[in-house]
């Protein structure tokens, strides 16, 4: 078994970090357009609850964008997969390929990376987009 050289690690997490961004920027997008919405809607929210709009917005979004992580990182090895499948490899064959085991990664770093997406941009659009009303008591 040979060593992968730094340069080519190096390239294995520029690759990682590549795919994940589109479903990151997308996942942000929908957050900050919800909360957005929200708050035209009701002007007078406060950001605690503008935040926590953007927080349920977020939950929902996660989970539909690391399944579509999933589905379309697997996509890309699937004949590899049928192949393997075809020939009678064993699973531990199978997970210890390089080609798999990249998919694997990149679909465990890009949920990673919508989970720390999520929360902060729920906090960040609550923050920026609602205005500190408080309640006047006249």
């Amino acid at each position: 078994m040979s060593r992968l050289s730094r340069s080519t690690v190096s390239v294995i997490v520029s690759l990682a970090c590549i795919g994940a961004s589109g479903s990151v920027m997308d996942l942000a997008v929908d957050i900050t357009s919800a909360v957005n919405e929200v708050v035209k809607k009701c002007p007078s929210i406060s950001r605690l609850e503008a935040i926590k709009s953007g927080l349920a917005v977020a939950r929902a979004a996660m989970g539909t964008m690391t399944t579509t992580l999933l589905l379309a990182y697997s996509g890309t090895c699937l004949a590899l997969l049928m192949t393997f499948m075809a020939q009678g490899t064993p699973l531990y064959n199978i997970l210890n390929n390089n080609q798999v085991a990249a998919e694997i990664i990149n679909t465990v770093s890009g949920s990673f990376g919508l989970a720390a997406t999520a929360p902060f941009t729920a906090f960040l659009a609550g923050m920026i987009l609602a205005k500190n009303s408080k309640k006047r008591v006249d």
